[in-house]
């Protein structure tokens, strides 16, 4: 219930500084993003701070990138559609920063036990950003409507396939979202520049 929940959220912020808190705080406010999204944030953040990488950034003091980065993958990994562009814009991030602080942030999960699934996660996001490539391509009328379904799930089969025959979790889920849907763009013969796919994945 939404007690519970709130409970929840509250004993993780407790674990955060000052300055985090204000950081985090800040962050969700700006993208209006609701409890179940922050308390996920929370979680990927305290679970990263607790690992060797995480410990290296703080004695470097240079986790406030990874706390923003947090907040950026649980709002995603639970659906949010919001392109990276409008998360980096909102969030006060440059994109490199962004993309580096979320892959090490993964990578750190599928190095030892964790308690993020890593390889459900990266299949959670890179179906999230399928999607949100996909929408931001018809909104420029690159695509139809339908063919936006059809790349889409056309993508999600492909990204099946390839779990199927082992999800390398190492890999970002932005390149690995590109790579699907550039194989879905040709073999559907849609007229989306390979440009355009890596620019919407965030890896151009």
């Amino acid at each position: 219930n939404i007690q519970d929940r709130t409970y929840k959220l509250s004993k993780g912020v407790e674990s955060l500084s000052k300055e985090e808190h204000g950081l985090f705080f800040d962050a969700v406010q700006r993208l209006g993003l609701p409890n179940e999204v922050k308390q996920a944030a929370v979680a990927l953040y305290l679970d990263f701070k607790g690992r060797p990488a995480g410990e290296y950034n703080a004695n470097k003091h240079n986790l406030n990138v990874f706390l923003i980065a947090s907040v950026s993958l649980a709002a995603k990994a639970m659906g949010d559609l919001r392109t990276d562009q409008e998360f980096e814009r909102k969030m006060l991030v440059r994109s490199e920063k962004l993309v580096d602080a979320e892959d090490r942030i993964l990578r750190s999960f599928a190095v030892q036990n964790s308690a993020v699934r890593s390889a459900e996660f990266v299949m959670q996001l890179t179906r999230r950003q399928i999607q949100s490539m996909a929408d931001a391509f018809e909104e420029r009328e690159l695509i139809s409507s339908d063919e936006e379904e059809r790349l889409v799930q056309l993508s999600h089969d492909y990204l099946d396939a390839a779990l199927e025959n082992g999800l390398n979790v190492q890999m970002g889920y932005r390149g690995r979202a590109a790579g699907v849907m550039l194989k879905a763009v040709r073999d559907l013969g849609l007229s989306i520049l390979r440009i355009d796919i890596a620019r919407a994945a965030g890896v151009d």
